[in-house]
């Protein structure tokens, strides 16, 4: 195993690298990034950082970027079966990454080398540094939590074990909530928890270490919960998040707020969320009714391949006429971003195509077109002008406008899409079709219900 000693030392090979990846992640990956509750990191404190796991590598960029206006670099911790490539172990150590090494991915034999990690984290921590895990210890494609595992508690009482219990550890509870795992253009809004400074439970631990792992670990989750849209119902998930879907909509426009703002729409999902687990207690046969209710419309609007937001507004051919223009304006530009951009953005599903998992393939997709594709096709597109129009100082505004079609082409891509659902709408709604206004009909019963559950 390579030696992880030097890890978290500052590389001035990670340090020019890291403002590049944070432009395209911030800006080009998703069109938002937000941060909420940024001032609740501990200053000059050690900190072991957690965070629910939906998303492979693209949670721990979240976490990465959030510690963006922080000196500190996060050392993160991800499952030790990755790294049995020689290649890519050097390619996880130069992005600051340890492995954790459990039986079912590495064997009996390897886990033994768990205590050399844990040391290593303990002494990171030990320099006010920043340690990241996911104690899920595996990422869901759902929005709900999972079993937490203990090995951050340890690592963060390890920590203080090496300051003989005399300074504060911190666990920094975070979670992420994305509005599409797969497309470019998206949103993603991480949420920083107030910060558990372990010191209450040193004399627990020093006594009865297990019971004060696990208090830690059991505060811990509920800090993460309390963060994040987790949906606990296994038999009424689906319909639990189209409610989510259709109805916070309708709250944040009764509220006067931004629908499309994700922070707000995560807000009114928990909202939701919790006042229908509250509803199933105290009225079981009304929740069994709007569950029922929202089945038969996710059914419907899936016989006519349409998607709920295309019933939100109300049918206006002028907003129709209006769409369809930009609609056309943008093409071009989609035309031409395709043109430009099909060996780069699709290089990477030369590699996705081959792994089962689909909640890794934005993490490959981002990390190829970053580090590699965008790079290379950026250097050939500058070489040709360079050499053909040899105005070499043409180069940097190049860079800006590729990055500005990147954007435009994903954005416009998106709308001709949605635009292609507005016309079939269209077309039912004249067509008088009763799949649509079944559909229609359901809708208008939903909200009507959950104004009258929500208050």
């Amino acid at each position: 195993m390579i030696s992880f000693e030097n890890i978290h030392k500052p590389n001035w090979k990670y340090t020019a690298l890291r403002p590049y990846i944070e432009l395209m992640h911030n800006y080009v990956f998703y069109k938002n990034f937000y941060v909420l509750h940024r001032e609740r990191i501990p200053k000059d404190a050690p900190i072991v950082a957690i965070s629910n796991h939906q998303n492979g590598l693209s949670d721990a960029l979240g976490i990465l970027f959030t510690f963006s206006k922080d000196k500190r670099h996060p050392v993160f911790i991800a499952r030790g079966d990755i790294f049995k490539n020689p290649v890519a172990a050097k390619g996880l150590y130069f992005l600051r990454i340890m492995p954790a090494f459990r039986r079912q991915d590495v064997g009996y034999a390897n886990v033994k080398h768990n205590e050399e990690i844990f040391d290593q984290s303990a002494k990171i921590l030990n320099d006010n540094g920043v340690v990241a895990l996911f104690p899920e210890a595996g990422h869901q494609d759902r929005h709900f939590l999972g079993t937490f595992k203990k090995g951050f508690a340890r690592m963060a009482f390890r920590a203080a074990a090496m300051r003989d219990f005399k300074e504060p550890v911190y666990v920094l509870p975070m979670s992420n909530h994305y509005t599409n795992y797969f497309s470019v253009q998206g949103q993603l809004v991480m949420t920083v928890g107030e910060p558990i400074d372990i010191s209450y439970l040193y004399d627990t631990y020093k006594e009865k270490p297990d019971l004060a792992l696990k208090q830690l670990t059991d505060r811990a989750r509920e800090v993460v919960e309390s963060l994040m849209l987790n949906i606990k119902t296994k038999e009424y998930y689906e319909e639990y998040e189209m409610l989510c879907e259709i109805f916070s909509r309708e709250m944040l426009v009764k509220e006067g707020v931004a629908f499309n703002h994700l922070p707000s729409q995560l807000d009114a999902s928990k909202r939701i969320v919790a006042r229908l687990e509250k509803l199933e207690q105290e009225d079981p046969e009304k929740h069994t009714k709007i569950m029922d209710d929202t089945y038969q419309y996710i059914r419907s609007i899936e016989k006519l391949n349409l998607r709920d937001w295309v019933f939100a507004k109300k049918m206006s051919f002028w907003s129709l006429l209006g769409n369809f223009l930009l609609s056309l304006i943008l093409a071009p530009i989609v035309i031409v971003g395709w043109l430009l951009y099909l060996i780069p953005f699709n290089a990477s599903y030369l590699i996705t195509r081959n792994i089962e998992d689909q909640m890794l393939h934005s993490s490959f997709h981002f990390a190829i077109w970053t580090l590699v594709s965008y790079p290379i096709w950026f250097i050939i597109l500058s070489l040709i002008i360079g050499f053909t129009t040899h105005l070499w100082w043409i180069i940097p505004i190049l860079f800006v406008v590729c990055l500005l079609t990147v954007i435009y082409y994903f954005r416009g891509k998106t709308l001709i899409k949605k635009m292609h659902n507005r016309l079939r709408r269209f077309v039912f709604w004249y067509r008088g079709d009763y799949r649509y206004k079944k559909a229609v009909k359901c809708r208008e019963e939903i909200v009507k219900m959950m104004h009258e559950i929500m208050g």
